[in-house]
Parts: structure tokens; sequence; C-alpha cells
């Protein structure tokens, strides 16, 4: 799968996987595999096909063939192909490989060795329940399915050193890949102001990736020239982020990335949303959705959750730091 939060929903299974098993995981370099799974011992190889937009290695007839040869030269007992694409499964049958195991949705089934744990009527499942499930097909059932992710001491250490000493941190994370989904500048800006003048001793984060640097900008002015102090953070690596959210009292926003990342490092989350897309269930994450149910999925839906609400759901959090 292509994203960040993707590779945490899945983490805990291909940690057992691990546990159990010696593993080459192929990821799309998006989904920052080398950070996500940093703490344990295995091979990762990139698979570059159909990242947002942009073409990789594997892609068209002549990458497909290249990704057949690569799976030959890893000549895997088994491949689990945690994904719908067929031609993932395609390119196993292709490489010889025996052991060919998948959701089987679709064209996939055709190239599969052995039936899908899936039925057809299961097309809508979750991500993490039909990944549950074909692992549990391989004897892969971790005790614990929530993530878990945790900064390395050099990460921790980098970022320590940008933030200021002796203050408890509010991560808030800005961005998120499409306008429909993102809330707006002037709301964040609203929540700061409400948080910063009940909770002064508290420090403000914006978070994102270089290119939602912009978005951080526009909340810093419309909260005007007697603004709060918040700090911009758009230039930091995946690993330097996931420390600062592990040193973090709390996160607000809805950038999805950055809200499995806050639960996964253990601290309460609270998610702006209003997309029909699946998001990770956990008890760290409280979900404000718009209040009418058949707004949600319909543009700029997301801006009916007011700045109050969101107040008002910090401060069950924040009373106690």
């Amino acid at each position: 799968m292509i994203g960040i939060g993707d590779m945490i929903w899945v983490k805990p299974w291909i940690d057992e996987a691990i546990r159990i098993h010696d593993v080459v995981l192929m990821a799309k370099p998006s989904s920052h595999s080398h950070v996500i799974m940093q703490e344990q011992d295995f091979t990762l190889l990139p698979l570059q096909r159909s990242e947002r937009g942009r073409k990789g290695r594997h892609d068209g007839l002549i990458g497909f063939f290249k990704l057949v040869s690569e799976m030959r030269q890893i000549n895997p007992d088994e491949v689990w192909i945690l994904h719908r694409s067929w031609r993932y499964a395609a390119a196993a049958w292709l490489a010889r490989i025996k052991g060919r195991f998948g959701f089987g949705l679709g064209k996939q089934e055709w190239f599969l060795s052995h039936p899908s744990p899936l039925s057809r009527q299961m097309r809508g499942i979750h991500p993490r329940e039909a990944v549950a499930r074909l692992m549990a097909e391989r004897g892969v059932t971790p005790a614990d399915t929530h993530p878990r992710l945790a900064a390395t001491d050099e990460q921790l250490a980098a970022a320590k050193a940008i933030l200021p000493d002796h203050k408890p941190v509010i991560m808030m994370g800005v961005g998120c890949t499409g306008e429909e989904r993102r809330w707006s500048p002037e709301h964040f800006a609203a929540v700061i102001k409400g948080i910063t003048s009940d909770f002064p001793h508290l420090h403000i984060v914006l978070c994102g990736s270089p290119n939602e640097r912009i978005i951080a900008d526009r909340i810093i002015d419309c909260l005007g020239e007697a603004s709060p102090q918040v700090q911009l953070i758009f230039d930091q690596s995946i690993g330097v982020v996931v420390a600062l959210h592990q040193l973090a009292k709390l996160y607000i926003g809805n950038d999805t990335s950055l809200i499995n990342i806050a639960a996964a490092t253990g601290i309460n989350a609270i998610r702006i949303y209003a997309s029909t897309l699946p998001v990770l269930e956990s008890e760290l994450i409280a979900s404000l959705w718009p209040e009418d149910p058949a707004r949600i999925g319909a543009p700029g839906s997301i801006n009916d959750i007011t700045p109050d609400r969101v107040i008002a759901e910090a401060r069950l959090y924040l009373a106690a730091i």
C-alpha cells in the first residue's frame, strides 16, 4: 500500500510474521517502511509503482517484468500479497513462486495457489480485517493488534533538540492528501487561540511534510499579530516526526498519517474527519465527525466540525497536563 498510515495499520501482523519467519518486505517508498518497521530485523526492497502519479521502475510492461525478475532473485517459499492488485499475484506466478496467497478479489484469484479466506461479499472490508484474515490462514496471529511504534534514541535526541525544554507539547497535523479532507486554517487558528488562552503553558507544534508548510503559513496569518507561540516543523525526517509525537501530550488534526503515528506511539489523538475512507479504530483516538451523518463525504463537510467542538474535546485531555 502507498501511505504511512497504511503501513502502520498492518504493522502488527508484519511484526509477528518477522518474529516467526525470515521476511523480505517489498513496499512502496512512500510508506516509509524503513522507519515504521525500523526496530525489526528483515530485508526491505522498494516497490516502485503507482506512487500518487509518479512512475517508477516497476510501472508499465517493462517494469512488470523487472518485478518478476526481482521476485525470482528473492526466490521465497511463499509470497503474501497484502494488496488487491492482480499484477503482484501475476508477477509471483510468472516468477514460479509455489505458495501465492492474497485477498483473491477480482482477477487476483486467477494467479493464487490457494483459495482466499475472503469471499466476494467482502470487497468493502477494512484493510486491517482483510490482512488479519489472510495472515491468520498463514499462522500469523499477533496477540496485540494495536500498532506500536517507537523512535530510536538518535531520533528522540534530534526531536528534543528542536523543542523547548520543560513545556508540554501539543502536535497538530494540518495537511492531508486531498483538499476535501483538510480542515480550514481559520478553524485551526481558532483552536490554537482557544487552547492557549486556557492553557498558556502549552507549546503548540504544527507539523507536516515540506509541501504542506503553506497551510501552516495560512494558519499563522489567521492568528494575527498577537498570535501565541506556535512552532512550525515541516522539514524533519519521518523518524524525527515519530519522535516528536512520542514526546508530545496530545495530537489534534486531520492528517491521517500523523493520527496513526500518534496512536502508534501511545499518545491520545483527536481526529477531525469527514471522509468515507476507512480509519484506524483505537481507544487512543477520539473522532469528531460532521453532526449530520448525511454530510459525511460531501465536499467541504469537514468544516462542519466547529472549533468549539475540538476545543471542548481537547479540554478533556489538557486539564490533566
